[in-house]
């Protein structure tokens, strides 16, 4: 019903909601199993407790830093001022610097979860099939079993496939940007208009998403290692940090989406004040 709900209302991402509750509804089954195996012992189990929820807020910082981090590109309007919300105590919208901000990490955890299915692939095609190829495929991108290169093998894979698809751009942004910039009369300082501006923005745009890239595959990968080493030490369970990963990026995204619904009806006020 709230995914239903978001879905209908355009706010954040149907799948990823879907994915997120499905989490949440594991973790009570996670949060049982933990209280049930240190209800005997918790005197000792302090510093146990204190390093998982030390490395649990390490972990959402950095997918916070991830989701949210961008670099500001400054714009100059030539062909008009904006109108100041000054004295307007009502207004929400707020006269501030104009920018473009390039995300580290436009499109979420999404990385994360194609990642996750393109790698859990070969296993349904082995369990369908049954082809010797897949069955290979399918011991060599098993962290557990993997055949020649150890466990590694499946680390380097996953934090490889997060990065491409990270860095990878199916529309042209920065021809849009542009071609936006000048519709609007607005234009980046010492840039000429253009292709010299579609230019620059590409550049800035793969630095961006260069560095959002490898540091959302370290994230990930340093993810996936801590859970493996808790469900060894903990009887098969674990905190699920790849998991805390997608949470905190759907909380994240379901909040733009209603900041964004929100801005809408002054923002359309003030562009069809300007014929915009």
């Amino acid at each position: 019903m709230l995914t239903a709900a978001c879905v209908f209302c355009h706010t954040g991402h149907g799948s990823s909601l879907i994915i997120c509750v499905g989490i949440l509804t594991g973790y009570t089954n996670t949060l049982h199993k933990m209280l049930t195996q240190f209800s005997g012992n918790v005197c000792t189990s302090w510093p146990y407790i204190l390093g998982v929820a030390g490395i649990f807020m390490m972990v959402t910082m950095g997918a916070v830093l991830v989701t949210e981090g961008c670099r500001k590109i400054k714009l100059q309007y030539y062909g008009f001022k904006l109108a100041s919300s000054a004295g307007k105590e009502n207004s929400p919208v707020t006269e501030v610097e104009p920018y473009i901000p390039f995300n580290i990490n436009p499109t979420g955890m999404q990385p994360l979860l194609t990642t996750s299915y393109l790698l859990a692939f070969p296993s349904i095609m082995a369990s369908i099939f049954r082809s010797p190829f897949w069955e290979n495929l399918k011991e060599i991108l098993n962290p557990m079993t993997s055949v020649g290169g150890s466990p590694w093998i499946y680390y380097l894979t996953y934090a490889f496939f997060v990065f491409v698809f990270n860095i990878f751009d199916i529309a042209n942004l920065p021809k849009e940007i542009s071609d936006y910039l000048n519709k609007m009369s607005a234009r980046v300082p010492k840039i000429k208009p253009g292709r010299a501006t579609v230019d620059y923005l590409t550049k800035i745009q793969t630095s961006t998403r260069f560095w959002g890239g490898l540091l959302l595959s370290l994230l990930a990968t340093s993810s996936l290692l801590l859970d493996r080493y808790l469900r060894q030490i903990n009887e098969g369970f674990s905190i699920g940090f790849t998991s805390v990963l997608i949470i905190v990026g759907s909380i994240i995204e379901l909040r733009r989406s209603y900041q964004a619904y929100n801005v809408m009806p002054a923002l359309s006020k003030v562009l069809k004040r300007y014929g915009a």
